[in-house]
């Protein structure tokens, strides 16, 4: 048998990517349908796979985050419902990227591709390229906020900034409303596009379109504005005022 991971957070693609598997695939074994990357590393570490298919989006965050935790030689397709990585793959032709929704036809061409390739996964190579693909420029472009019982994606050009307040961190939108995200700023950091994102200080990153103004103060530092506004004033430090000044452009 063929044994095989599901990993995708939105149940119903989850049934029908495993659906389709069964009608391509009769040798299919499912080992497991999950939601996380953290139940996703618990079934790779008791199971030897054969093949996994894992949504780029998890209900914990993004797979990248998952596959940097363990070395895994299994080949992997990915399934995700943006394709800004696909042309990327494909011009290496290392490993079948999936686009949402995804039909049984994709699946039978996904299964023929691995069998065309199975050699090369053993060898692990596939999976080493694939890492570095979408490693290349894999800024976060959404968040999953909960509110509630019920989780919900938020786009980065819905942010206004990132707050460090009372030992969390919060983000807020740009209609002021908060939520808590499982991230330090420094993590953050290193997700978001610097071109859209820069942290002011220990407590804040703004998004470029956030910033109100800036004002003079003591001895060549700066005070920002944000919007929406905030209680705290805002002072950047001498040292990385002139950095400010030219990723606004002025």
């Amino acid at each position: 048998m063929m044994k095989i991971l599901v990993c995708e957070d939105e149940a119903p693609a989850s049934k029908q990517i495993s659906k389709h598997i069964k009608e391509v695939q009769e040798d299919a074994e499912i080992i497991a349908a999950v939601e996380t990357g953290e139940e996703a590393l618990s079934v790779i570490r008791k199971h030897d796979l054969d093949l996994i298919f894992m949504d780029v989006e998890l209900a914990d965050g993004p797979c990248f985050e998952t596959l940097d935790k363990i070395e895994i030689n299994t080949p992997i397709i990915f399934t995700t419902a943006y394709d800004e990585y696909a042309l990327k793959a494909f011009k290496l032709n290392s490993i079948d990227y999936l686009v949402k929704p995804i039909s049984r036809d994709d699946i039978a061409r996904g299964f023929q591709k691995y069998q065309k390739m199975k050699q090369t996964f053993d060898d692990g190579l596939a999976f080493k390229f694939a890492k570095e693909i979408l490693h290349e420029t894999n800024y976060k472009d959404r968040f999953l906020v909960k509110l509630g019982r019920k989780l919900f994606p938020l786009h980065i050009d819905e942010i206004a900034y990132f707050m460090a307040s009372d030992k969390l961190v919060w983000l807020v939108t740009k209609e002021k409303k908060k939520y808590i995200v499982n991230f330090t700023l420094t993590e953050l950091e290193e997700m978001l596009n610097p071109d859209v994102f820069f942290r002011l200080n220990r407590q804040f990153i703004t998004h470029i379109n956030s910033v109100k103004d800036l004002e003079p103060y003591f001895k060549g530092q700066v005070t920002v504005n944000l919007t929406p506004p905030v209680e705290d004033e805002i002072v950047i430090s001498r040292n990385k005022t002139p950095e400010l000044k030219d990723w606004l452009g002025v």
